[in-house]
């Protein structure tokens, strides 16, 4: 049953996604408002066209986090609205109605959001990334080309470029304690880290030095405490003489740590060891297990 859905969702893709939702940054809605031209134009929604509607954009939101966008009914009353057995039918319907009538319901469209029966459950189900375009979802697609287009000996720094310029701040970060969306939130943010190192390395390859520093500059600035990014960093202010200004970065980041009752790891200190001792720093083997959330960065050095 579900497959003769999805096989059903891919039949006559719009040209255009109807509305856009950005979900990296300032959550936002936008719908389309002119497509006979070669790039469409869009309007944000305001929070009047929303109004009051926070348990609709909240349903939205748990569906997005929700693996191939859908999820029960039950499965959202007892996730949304725990413990509230008397008043969460009522508050539900109230809730998926205005998501379904005010929302996702763009002209030109049946809408946005469908129902099912699925093994004798209603499930709600949002359109495809073709008719409902979610940033976080394009930046996932695109590291994944752009992984691919790497093993089969293309250049991937295009779409690496284009997913990185999708990151505009942390994944629902009106959202952060919420746990319906931290596996979702750990996907996204290890995609966008993964992003960002391949980028750097892509940049390095094209003999671009400058923009693979301005990168890891840029995120340090805002993830001080991040010791993968300020270890590459420093690696790659030392390769160019630079050892001084390696040093301020890495104290920068380590007054920072402090602040937040932390230390450096101990890879960590021993690069700024070796930088303020003037050893030559040397890389025996790198390995970055990128598929998973949570990154993974071992380095062996040698004085």
């Amino acid at each position: 049953m579900i497959a003769m859905i999805d096989a059903a969702e891919q039949a006559e893709k719009p040209r255009y996604p109807f509305l856009r939702v950005t979900t990296m940054g300032e959550f936002a809605l936008a719908c389309i408002v002119a497509s006979g031209m070669e790039r469409p134009r869009y309007r944000a929604l305001s929070s009047a066209e929303l109004g009051n509607r926070k348990a609709a954009l909240t349903i939205l939101k748990f569906l997005l986090c929700s693996p191939r966008r859908r999820a029960s009914k039950a499965e959202i009353i007892k996730v949304l609205w725990p413990g509230d057995t008397h008043n969460a039918n009522h508050a539900f319907d109230t809730a998926s109605s205005a998501l379904r009538r005010h929302i996702l319901y763009p002209p030109g469209t049946e809408g946005l959001l469908s129902t099912r029966r699925l093994n004798g459950e209603t499930h709600f189900i949002l359109a495809a990334q073709a008719w409902l375009w979610v940033d976080a979802d394009a930046l996932i697609n695109l590291a994944r080309t752009a992984l691919r287009q790497e093993q089969q000996g293309n250049d991937p720094l295009p779409y690496l470029e284009a997913a990185y310029a999708l990151d505009k701040g942390e994944f629902l970060e009106e959202d952060p304690d919420c746990l319906w969306a931290q596996g979702r939130r750990q996907t996204i943010e290890g995609t966008k880290r993964r992003v960002l190192y391949q980028l750097v390395d892509a940049y390095l390859k094209h003999q671009r030095t400058g923009k693979a520093e301005e990168l890891l500059y840029t995120f340090l600035q805002n993830y001080p405490e991040d010791e993968d990014a300020l270890c590459r960093l420093i690696r790659l202010l030392a390769d160019q003489g630079r050892r001084q200004e390696a040093l301020n970065v890495y104290r920068y980041s380590a007054e920072m740590m402090r602040e937040q009752q932390k230390e450096p790891g101990a890879y960590t200190q021993e690069i700024a060891r070796q930088l303020q001792q003037g050893l030559h720093l040397r890389e025996k083997s790198v390995a970055y297990h990128t598929l998973q959330p949570q990154i993974t960065f071992t380095i062996i050095l040698i004085a």
